[in-house]
């Protein structure tokens, strides 16, 4: 499915988000029961309704009121006073797999193998995003960065540091090699271990 676009932007976003995945027909019920977002891209859980004599649940184990619930993956864009979305479901395997855990263990299993894999991706996603780093630590990339002066660069020390009004430190990295500060673009997505300094 492609975009769809409107002229005004929704006074509130995540209710338009929502009014999205709820519907109801002769055959079953649909709401969010979990709602999340990360950056423009907006992350639910649905849960499925059928409504008496249709059983059809599309590959997910149902509950014992077949009950099922699915993710379901809305990305939004804004440009030149439109907002934009474009809507999926978890089988039809988005790009986009930044779901938290907590939406992970609410979903229904399910056999579809394009939901199996983007979930999988998603628990990937969380868990590099789960790891800690504090100011002083010397981590190493798997791959080597290349920045604007051409040098390669994997080790790097952590910085961090409050800026004069700023609420919270901003992180940027030393170059161990060169001294040189940088940043590094999607850091906690990339491959990365801490390294132990020698006393």
């Amino acid at each position: 499915m492609g975009w769809t676009c409107h002229y005004t932007p929704p006074r509130d976003e995540r209710a338009e988000i929502e009014k999205l995945v709820t519907f109801e027909n002769e055959d079953r019920a649909m709401r969010p029961v979990f709602t999340t977002r990360k950056g423009s891209v907006w992350y639910l859980a649905v849960e499925v309704t059928p409504k008496p004599g249709s059983a059809e649940s599309f590959g997910y184990e149902t509950d014992g009121l077949g009950r099922y619930i699915f993710a379901a993956v809305i990305l939004t864009s804004r440009s030149n006073g439109e907002w934009c979305y474009k809507d999926m479901e978890e089988s039809m395997g988005p790009c986009e797999a930044q779901a938290p855990q907590k939406l992970l263990n609410m979903l229904s299993a399910t056999t579809k193998e394009y939901a199996l894999s983007w979930r999988e991706r998603c628990k990937s996603t969380a868990a590099l995003a789960g790891r800690k780093i504090t100011h002083g630590d010397t981590i190493q990339l798997a791959e080597p960065l290349t920045f604007s002066d051409g040098i390669e660069r994997d080790t790097f020390t952590v910085m961090k540091e409050r800026f004069a009004g700023y609420r919270r430190a901003t992180t940027y990295f030393l170059c161990q090699k060169t001294g040189a500060q940088v940043r590094i673009s999607k850091f906690m997505q990339r491959a990365w271990v801490k390294v132990e300094q020698p006393l």
